[in-house]
């Protein structure tokens, strides 16, 4: 059975809110009462069961709807976007009481987000869908380090990853030259299957890999600005080989001056490959 829980009656109590379920079920009053009160203790709400919504915050009301879920003891939880609505600081907390409820209840919990964040903390599986279509299954550290195409290597990761075009120009068994149009080239380490020299390729690098003076590979780019973070920071950079703009992450103590002209590059290992519909290349072995 999959259970999505319901708005809550403003006029009832949290009790009769997390009750009104089990009631329509025929239970009778013990068996409400034991399953109310076993509920609310998971989600921490067991104090406030006399309160009506309106005197709930953000996070109550989220625990109160758990809550609820729980008295009808399903088998499969589903949230849909549960956390959209709340502010940054709450959001973060309410993910670790996600990621405790699912260790305490060891239920199946089918999570349906647009925020990749959720999706990396709280998921053991994650199905990447785009346009109806399913592009990617697997573990949040697979779909990380080894994304199936573009789609995905652009969906997951905060900062998203570094798209740069260019062209194939040579391949060989250990890996492949792309050329970028400012005729500076980047090796990647992946195979060169059904590609041959002058095929319109991208090259995929997460932020924590793009690095300044990475070495012989890379692309000279133009700064804009340093976001700093406390415990890190990121550089932004701007290419005609990358529309939508480079991101690259920094110490927090490093600096870069408006308009200065670097080199951002990145081991061949630590780089993905696209062919022109977005298909990623495997990696060398």
């Amino acid at each position: 059975m999959v259970f999505q829980s319901y708005a809550l009656c403003p006029h009832m109590t949290l009790y009769d809110n997390m009750a009104f379920g089990l009631k329509l079920a025929g239970e009778k009053k013990p068996a409400i009462d034991a399953a109310v009160k076993n509920a609310a203790k998971i989600p921490h709400i067991d104090h406030l069961l006399d309160r009506k919504p309106k005197a709930l915050s953000g996070g109550q009301g989220q625990r109160v709807a758990i809550g609820r879920a729980i008295t009808r003891k399903p088998k499969v939880f589903l949230f849909d976007e549960p956390l959209s609505n709340l502010d940054a600081a709450l959001r973060m907390k309410m993910r670790l009481e996600f990621a405790r409820l699912h260790d305490d209840l060891k239920t199946t919990m089918i999570y349906v987000t647009q925020d990749q964040v959720e999706a990396m903390t709280l998921a053991d599986k994650i199905v990447v869908l785009s346009a109806g279509n399913i592009e990617q299954v697997g573990k949040p550290n697979e779909l990380y380090h080894a994304p199936a195409n573009k789609f995905v290597g652009g969906f997951i990761g905060s900062p998203k990853m570094n798209f740069l075009s260019g062209t194939v120009a040579s391949a060989q068994n250990d890996g492949v030259l792309v050329k970028y149009a400012t005729g500076e080239t980047q090796l990647i380490g992946v195979l060169p299957v059904n590609t041959k020299v002058g095929d319109a390729v991208t090259v995929g690098t997460s932020p924590e890999h793009l690095q300044p003076d990475a070495g012989e590979y890379g692309v000279t780019v133009s700064t804009t600005t340093v976001e700093t973070l406390g415990d890190a920071a990121f550089l932004y950079a701007e290419s005609d080989v990358a529309p939508d703009g480079l991101i690259s992450r920094i110490p927090p103590l490093e600096k870069h001056a408006h308009g200065t002209k670097i080199k951002l590059g990145t081991q061949p290992d630590h780089c993905h490959l696209f062919n022109a519909e977005g298909q990623v290349f495997p990696a060398a072995t």
